[in-house]
């Protein structure tokens, strides 16, 4: 079964383009979570990397070399663990278990080698899907912002209106 390319898409890292497999690597968290405590950086990482349909994320370069070297490390010293995460996570949807295993030790490796000849931060992201419901993030966040403010506008004036003297503080109309 393929991967459903709506769901999970090609991961671009400083303009090195990774499976869609890559997408799916989250999963990890729970395992880094155990490692390193619930709030980790890895933990907080490994979700960033997932979570860039349409929008750029970033890192400093020393933390995205650290938290992928730390990556692989678990994923050496749990291989069956991964591989059997994969399986019940990510199996039922079009993903082969030893391909994907593979594809993040690859991406992984790969982003360690890009992020140690970066300086500053790296960045990445993944393309938006035709059916994305958010098919420009920024411009659809800021009409969301003005429609939040409209809210919030008509909220302030009700409430200004209730506490004029000559309004029944009940309706807010004039007496």
């Amino acid at each position: 079964m393929a991967l459903n390319e709506q769901d999970f898409r090609p991961i671009t890292f400083q303009g090195v383009t990774f499976p869609a497999t890559l997408m799916g690597i989250d999963i990890l968290m729970y395992l880094a979570g155990e490692h390193f405590g619930e709030d980790s950086e890895l933990a907080e990482w490994l979700l960033r990397l997932c979570v860039c349909r349409g929008v750029t994320k970033g890192a400093p370069a020393e933390r995205c070399a650290r938290c992928a070297q730390q990556t692989i490390d678990l994923m050496l010293e749990h291989r069956q663990r991964v591989l059997d995460d994969i399986q019940k996570c990510l199996a039922p949807h079009g993903f082969e278990v030893e391909t994907t295993y593979r594809d993040w030790i690859l991406a992984l490796q790969r982003i360690v080698e890009i992020s140690a000849a970066t300086e500053g931060d790296c960045s990445w992201s993944a393309s938006l899907h035709k059916n994305d419901p958010w098919q420009n993030p920024h411009e659809d966040a800021k009409a969301f912002l003005r429609i939040v403010e409209g809210y919030r506008d008509n909220l302030l004036e009700d409430e200004r209106n209730k506490r004029k003297p000559d309004n029944d503080p009940t309706t807010g109309e004039d007496k």
